[in-house]
């Protein structure tokens, strides 16, 4: 029988088949002798991303990680594109990546970085849409 390099530097020891050994981890850990599996916790959805807070203004947003790598604060609910500026698009993919559209139009909607309307940054200067949703932020409205 061919044995781990581990146990064949410890001549000492006895061989123990896997069986044996997850049995005994299973045991172990509570349920294996009952023959019962834990109930799994619920995985969250990936394209609903990460909830927070904005440490800076206190507004909702959520966080989803970018094509890049990089993480983006994105606004909650859908933009009509037409009134987004070209680069400040965002798409949520099925996997959570939130992917900037740049000058495309793939439908109707899009999403936009919290970035953009977060009260206590700079004023938007590419749209008057971005800068009224940013002055209301400001005010503690809603973003409709």
């Amino acid at each position: 029988m061919a044995l781990m390099t581990r146990c064949e530097e410890q001549p000492d020891r006895e061989p123990v088949l896997l069986a044996d050994a997850v049995a005994t981890v299973l045991d172990g850990i509570g349920f294996g002798s009952r023959g019962a599996i834990p109930a799994r916790t619920p995985v969250p959805d990936p394209a609903a991303g990460t909830a927070t807070t904005c440490a800076r203004c206190g507004s909702a947003a959520v966080w989803h990680r970018t094509t890049g790598g990089r993480w983006i604060m994105i606004e909650p609910g859908e933009r009509r594109t037409a009134v987004v500026p070209a680069g400040r698009r965002w798409r949520v993919a099925g996997d959570g990546t939130a992917v900037n559209l740049r000058s495309a139009v793939p439908s109707d909607t899009c999403r936009i970085s919290h970035f953009d309307v977060c009260p206590a940054g700079p004023p938007p200067v590419a749209s008057p849409v971005l800068l009224a949703q940013w002055r209301r932020r400001g005010t503690g409205h809603s973003l409709s």
